[in-house]
């Protein structure tokens, strides 16, 4: 069943999505334990619901949860669980943060960072990538533009984690404690900002506040709260499971090392072959049709990203890891409107950190067995031992 954690924790769910996609790309799905909903695993379709937002919804919930009739926390006013108009303009106030521009201007810091975390498992001889470097990376770059004081990096790396950490159910109560802790702490900064403003997250919300915007302090919060644990959370489970599988074909790591591929191109694959999300979650609004099945309105419709990006109608030898896969039209990131936000930054760090690496280490091998995020929700890892030699 695709509600089944040890599909995710230590089995393949790849072979159910590839057979559903054969059979059924739009079916219907009931457990004992879990409210029913359609699953998509064709591409084609799959796109179709996420670029959709007017039959589509996202503000009853992006994620599949056990019991889909209680109101979800923060629908409606989180920055993910908003439609246009809202959400056009909650992402106006805050792009400028996050476009292409932004990134690369963070790239010399991301360099200094990844490199001191890199030379530090060299130095060690080993260390745990999942969680002593890309954990850490994403917060560590961008606790400033996100508003967090540097000697609270440490804590919000703790909740951050515990936020997502949602096994089978987003509403589980460490999740929700954790997002807690987050939503305070920020509305402490909010405070902080309307008196001395900086070039951050919560700033751009005030600003645009103070300039007319109306906009309410439970808005930047939700926001806030929303950016930070998928900025952090995303970026670490793909560039584990990049690593992993980079790992476990040497050939195409070397490959990469010697530049015959270049790293931007390879990202896009990484990106493809290991979303950080197995499935995002939409309600009909109306009676519809998907692939000659009926939807209708009020149904829970849910798009299977790691299914979708190894469609071979959409992808040639979908189930190879093609580091020079060139075009690369993933559905990672989404599409539409919910585009993710934070995607030129989530390239950057990825790029950054893996070619930091290349340069840095002559080796990078397992040094134990990576332990899988057992998670219908989360696509990623809890651990990914490494040793690694130096250049």
């Amino acid at each position: 069943m695709l509600t089944d954690q040890a599909l995710y924790g230590g089995g393949n769910p790849h072979d159910l999505w590839a057979s559903m996609r054969r059979k059924c790309p739009v079916s219907w799905h009931v457990a004992a334990d879990h409210d029913p909903f359609w699953a998509v695993t064709n591409y084609e379709v799959g796109m179709a619901v996420l670029a959709d937002w007017r039959t589509f919804t996202s503000t009853n919930g992006t994620f599949l949860r056990p019991n889909l009739s209680v109101p979800y926390p923060g629908a409606g006013t989180m920055l993910t669980l908003t439609d246009p108009p809202r959400h056009t303009l909650l992402r106006k106030v805050v792009r400028g943060l996050f476009d292409t521009r932004a990134a690369a201007a963070l790239e010399d810091r991301a360099r200094e960072i990844a490199g001191c975390l890199i030379d530090r498992a060299i130095e060690a001889g080993t260390c745990d990538f999942a969680t002593d470097i890309a954990a850490r990376f994403p917060l560590e770059l961008t606790a400033k533009m996100l508003g967090i004081a540097d000697c609270d990096v440490d804590r919000m790396l703790e909740l951050t984690g515990a936020a997502a950490d949602n096994i089978l159910d987003i509403d589980g109560i460490e999740a929700q404690q954790a997002h807690l802790e987050v939503l305070q702490y920020y509305a402490g900064v909010i405070a902080a900002r309307r008196k001395c403003p900086r070039h951050d997250l919560v700033s751009a919300f005030t600003q645009a506040q103070a300039g007319g915007y109306d906009i309410s302090d439970e808005e930047i919060i939700l926001a806030c709260d929303n950016v930070i644990v998928a900025s952090s959370e995303t970026t670490r489970h793909v560039v584990s499971l990049g690593l992993l599988a980079l790992i476990e074909r040497p050939a195409l790591w070397q490959s990469l090392r010697r530049g015959e591929v270049s790293f931007a191109t390879a990202v896009e694959e990484i990106l493809r072959w290991a979303p950080a999300v197995n499935h995002i979650l939409r309600t009909a609004t109306q009676d519809t049709e998907l692939a000659d099945v009926q939807i209708r309105a009020g149904d829970p419709v849910s798009v299977w990203i790691p299914a979708m990006n190894r469609d071979d109608d959409a992808f040639e030898r979908s189930g190879e890891l093609i580091l020079g896969r060139n075009p690369n039209r993933h559905a990672t990131f989404g599409a539409g409107r919910h585009f993710c936000l934070g995607a030129p930054l989530a390239r950057l760090m990825i790029r950054v950190l893996l070619e930091e690496l290349s340069h840095r280490t002559s080796e990078v091998m397992l040094d134990g067995p990576p332990r899988r995020v057992p998670s219908y929700i989360t696509a990623g890892l809890y651990s990914l031992p490494i040793a690694v030699r130096p250049n």
